[in-house]
């Protein structure tokens, strides 16, 4: 992979005459924990989807370790663990169902996924909650659940947006911890929010 895993250069985004994104640059280098800070509606996740490959550009350039998404987006997406600011969990199957099924979208082998599932349980503590139904988890433990489904197929950068939304302040220091250590562990970061000390506490 590239040293600079994403480029943006006058990266800019309409929907009709209203500018969503406006001519943009950045970049983002491996390893590191990058930020886009700003109030609601100020374009962080119209950002994101075009990272996700998921939204196109009106104008500018960005490329996405390497390539242009674009034209590359499903190898693009291949390489992220995308953690949505709402949670997109079937609330009627159990938190291993999930990120089994999660898994296989990926491609991923039966017999690996069935293994990478206890060691994605333990990382985020969901041990005891592996047959429990999404829908009686709460609001923490869908979030660590989400962070833990994006880890499926081992993605060298994790996308998060938004990921202490809406959340207590005992819960946000948590996904801060698992945060950081996502960091340490060798992940890419990059994550939106509204909150200046989380980009301060979270974000090189």
């Amino acid at each position: 992979m590239p040293e600079e895993l994403i480029v943006a250069r006058g990266l800019t985004k309409k929907f009709g005459d209203f500018t969503a994104v406006d001519s943009i640059d950045f970049s983002v280098n491996r390893g590191e924990s990058f930020g886009l800070l700003g109030p609601n509606g100020a374009g962080k996740s119209t950002t994101m989807r075009i990272i996700g490959a998921t939204s196109q550009r009106t104008s500018g350039e960005i490329t996405i370790l390497g390539k242009d998404p674009e034209k590359f987006g499903p190898q693009i997406r291949a390489h992220l663990g995308v953690v949505p600011q709402k949670d997109n969990l079937d609330e009627q199957l159990s938190v291993t169902e999930n990120l089994y099924i999660y898994g296989r979208y990926f491609g991923l082998p039966k017999k690996f996924i069935q293994g990478k599932i206890d060691e994605l349980l333990d990382f985020a503590q969901l041990g005891e909650k592996r047959n429990a139904k999404v829908e009686s988890l709460s609001g923490g433990m869908k979030r660590r659940a989400l962070i833990a489904q994006a880890l499926a197929h081992k993605p060298p950068v994790i996308v998060l947006d938004e990921p202490t939304a809406g959340v207590d302040v005992e819960l946000r220091y948590t996904l801060w911890e698992f945060i950081k250590r996502l960091n340490r562990e060798g992940h890419t970061i990059i994550l939106t929010t509204h909150y200046l000390e989380e980009a301060e506490e979270l974000c090189s």
